[in-house]
């Protein structure tokens, strides 16, 4: 992870929100159409990302908060995986999950903080931003039509 430009990372962490949500299809028959539309507009959030790389590793610029940022996105997205792919889980769960990784990418504004410096990336930047707030848009529309609480159950 460390020698990958940061473009490269942004794109392996959309494919892996990608293969999570493909995880969920798979496990949640009743539910395949919704996260395997969310997987496929992940995998196309890594194309537009993909289709911007070149030869320049600079096209995000690093500061001293990038690699941490995307490191602690990439081992949250890798943990689901794994915690997907040995235990059951429900509808809602998959949802909280997936508002948590979503949010997450807002709140730490991850198409915001770095500046590429390519206009074009700039533009790819912008619209995943807007991408990923509908996404947290339609998954709590989701758990509103399930009747689904908001709140973690206590543990």
């Amino acid at each position: 992870m460390n020698n990958k430009p940061l473009i490269t990372l942004f794109e392996e962490n959309e494919m892996n929100i990608a293969a999570l949500y493909s995880l969920y299809a798979q496990q949640l028959p009743e539910q395949t159409v919704f996260w395997n539309r969310m997987s496929n507009e992940e995998i196309g959030h890594a194309a537009q990302i993909g289709n911007e790389k070149d030869d320049s590793e600079e096209a995000i610029p690093e500061n001293k908060f990038s690699r941490g940022i995307i490191k602690y996105l990439m081992d949250f997205v890798l943990d689901e995986i794994n915690k997907a792919q040995h235990h059951p889980l429900s509808h809602r769960d998959a949802l909280l999950t997936a508002l948590r990784i979503e949010q997450s990418m807002l709140e730490r504004k991850c198409f915001d903080l770095f500046l590429p410096t390519k206009k074009t990336l700039q533009e790819v930047f912008f619209k995943l931003n807007r991408e990923t707030e509908r996404h947290v848009e339609y998954l709590q529309k989701e758990m509103k039509k399930n009747k689904f609480s908001f709140k973690e159950p206590s543990k």
